[in-house]
């Protein structure tokens, strides 16, 4: 499975990998820690989550947040190596705000696929960021929950393959 850039309509069109066979060290590290947090739960809570136990990831990183009724989505941070490869940091923004039409609806779905899945999905392929360069990237979108049942924040890990 190949995530694509349409041409003709630009659009990002990302496919899900339920596999996690990763590429990226990064990627599958963070999956790691992830998971040794879990503490036989199906999610880890934000509260669990240590940014001092994994300082190598941290530029790799991004916290989704999610709000229910309605439904939206927002960057409560991003780091460094994501927003290298976007050429802006969209820390602060819903993704409202940080894209429009075809582009949001692709990236939404893929958050949206976590939220109902409740499980890690891989990310991988090319897709157009800054300059309209393409950019190879592997990432792993994890869900978190502070109630044990839904999903309230989507911890993010990326790599790309500059």
């Amino acid at each position: 499975m190949v995530t694509r850039m349409d041409q003709s309509s630009r659009r990002f069109q990302p496919t899900a990998d339920h596999t996690l066979d990763f590429r990226s060290d990064k990627v599958r590290e963070l999956h790691r820690y992830w998971d040794s947090k879990r503490a036989g739960r199906a999610m880890p809570q934000r509260a669990d989550i240590e940014p001092t136990e994994i300082p190598s990831l941290l530029p790799h990183i991004a916290l989704i947040g999610v709000e229910s009724e309605p439904r939206r989505l927002y960057y409560r941070l991003i780091g460094t190596h994501i927003t290298e490869a976007l050429g802006r940091d969209n820390t602060g923004k819903y993704f409202e705000e940080a894209f429009q039409g075809l582009m949001l609806e692709d990236i939404t779905r893929v958050y949206d696929a976590v939220i109902t899945s409740r499980e890690p999905i891989r990310y991988f392929g090319q897709a157009l960021y800054s300059k309209n360069e393409y950019r190879e990237y592997e990432s792993v979108h994890l869900p978190l929950s502070e109630d044990g049942t839904a999903v309230s924040i989507i911890l993010v890990g990326q790599e790309y393959f500059f």
